[in-house]
């Protein structure tokens, strides 16, 4: 991949490759940003895979689409892309860190033939050699997919282990992206919104712009509900259907994930950045990011000064 600068300073702090023994690829991107970074990637081979993108914001312009697309932090995604020419252009107020988990075809088959209720048409269609139409299908990235790239991430080992390590990790979330294809295929979702009024649902995303616009002192549960106009039981069930997590979990992902931007940001302290993300102290925040990331903010810290660029 070639990184190209644009009206700004932002410059690629880690672009990794990782390819597995059974032929899986995962390309890790983190970088933080200036301005404008523009990339440029061409390659003629056919490309399926699972995208995960825990920060960020990229415009992406792939050749066998005909509009761009836009990948967002929160997000994760299926993608076959039957050749790539992309110009993508990031512009964003935080850095961009992201994790593609491009899968070989004997796999992919392996994949759809095990169980292929759960796949989308075109996946079974491409697994099956039928059509090699392109397609990019969005889905949410769950907290759980957000932690096991942490962990890719800040691996605690070197050499062999840190192999052993890397692979078991991107394989889980392999697994957890296939659960959650599972989860949302068929009328797993149906089900789930169908129980709920749309005037619920629409207070549901009310209340999650008001945690997010109030994260660091976010309204209780009670107060939230009472603001929204549904009850408290009603707010945490209908929270998990759509978003699936608790209001409270949510906050703590955002402050976490804030958290974790800030410390590329080399003038402040642990102590200033627990407090601007809500935490009432720094043990209190430690406690958080280290179960959240797996490693404590102060290592994580180390380990972005010591990323070669």
């Amino acid at each position: 991949m070639n990184f190209e600068k644009k009206d700004g300073i932002g410059r690629p702090s880690l672009y990794q490759v990782i390819t597995l023994s059974s032929g899986i690829m995962v390309e890790l991107m983190c970088y933080t940003l200036g301005e404008t970074i523009v990339s440029n990637l061409e390659t003629e081979k056919p490309v399926f895979g699972f995208g995960f993108c825990a920060s960020g914001v990229t415009r992406s312009r792939v050749s066998c689409f005909k509009n761009e697309f836009e990948i967002r932090g929160g997000q994760s995604a299926v993608y076959y892309f039957p050749e790539i020419k992309v110009r993508s252009q990031t512009s964003s107020n935080e850095g961009v860190w992201r994790m593609n988990v491009n899968i070989p075809h004997d796999i992919l088959r392996q994949m759809v033939e095990s169980d292929s209720k759960i796949f989308p048409p075109c996946v079974g269609r491409l697994a099956l050699g039928k059509s090699f139409e392109p397609f990019r299908i969005p889905s949410r990235m769950t907290p759980r997919m957000r932690r096991l790239m942490t962990h890719i991430l800040h691996c605690p080992y070197t050499g062999i282990a840190a192999d052993y390590f890397a692979e078991a990790k991107i394989m889980e979330l392999i697994a957890c992206k296939l659960d959650d294809i599972a989860a949302s295929s068929g009328k797993d979702r149906t089900q789930r919104l169908s129980a709920l009024k749309k005037d619920d649902i629409d207070r549901l995303y009310f209340a999650r712009d008001l945690l997010t616009s109030n994260i660091e002192n976010p309204p209780g549960l009670s107060e939230l509900a009472k603001r929204v106009g549904i009850s408290r039981t009603k707010l945490i069930n209908g929270f998990c259907r759509i978003f699936g997590t608790t209001p409270g979990a949510y906050v703590r992902d955002i402050r976490l994930k804030q958290a974790r931007l800030m410390l590329f940001e080399q003038d402040k302290n642990l102590t200033e950045i627990a407090l601007m993300v809500g935490y009432a102290s720094s043990s209190h925040f430690s406690k958080a990011f280290s179960a959240h990331y797996g490693v404590p903010p102060s290592k994580a810290r180390d380990q972005i000064k010591t990323v070669k660029i």
